[in-house]
């Protein structure tokens, strides 16, 4: 199997002298979301909003060593964006609607699984090629 993967990095454990405030944004924005990760949840794209639907989408918390997954299950233009979502920087991503947490692996896993240095750090949300195992949906 191989598809595309959009991640995003949540960092739940601070570690202060790298937490710019992109981070501590989405780290709000993550804690806001939360409780939507049973039923339908959202997240904006990538900065060239090369999402598609189907696509797999994970939040990293590098940290942690663990990525939680979600597939991609319908896109909506930016001008949909919350209020909250306010960084100028991310005002022309589309948002990205999400299902039910589908799995949660550890994220050096995920890297050894796909190919990636155990070293990679990622600093920002990105697609990246996914070539892990098929994730079945869970019901």
């Amino acid at each position: 199997m191989s598809t595309k993967i959009i991640v995003t990095p949540i960092n739940l454990i601070s570690n202060k002298k790298n937490l710019t405030f992109n981070g501590k944004k989405a780290r709000v924005d993550y804690l806001l979301e939360l409780e939507n990760f049973s039923k339908e949840s959202k997240w904006d794209d990538s900065r060239y909003n090369n999402a598609v639907i189907g696509n797999m989408f994970g939040f990293v918390h590098q940290i942690e060593d663990k990525i939680e997954m979600f597939e991609i299950t319908n896109i909506l233009p930016a001008n949909t964006r919350p209020d909250y979502w306010d960084l100028p920087k991310h005002r022309h991503r589309n948002v990205l609607i999400l299902s039910p947490k589908i799995e949660e692996i550890k994220w050096s896993e995920f890297k050894t699984q796909n190919n990636l240095s155990l070293n990679y750090k990622l600093l920002g949300t990105t697609r990246l090629k996914y070539t892990g195992k098929k994730i079945e949906k869970k019901i």
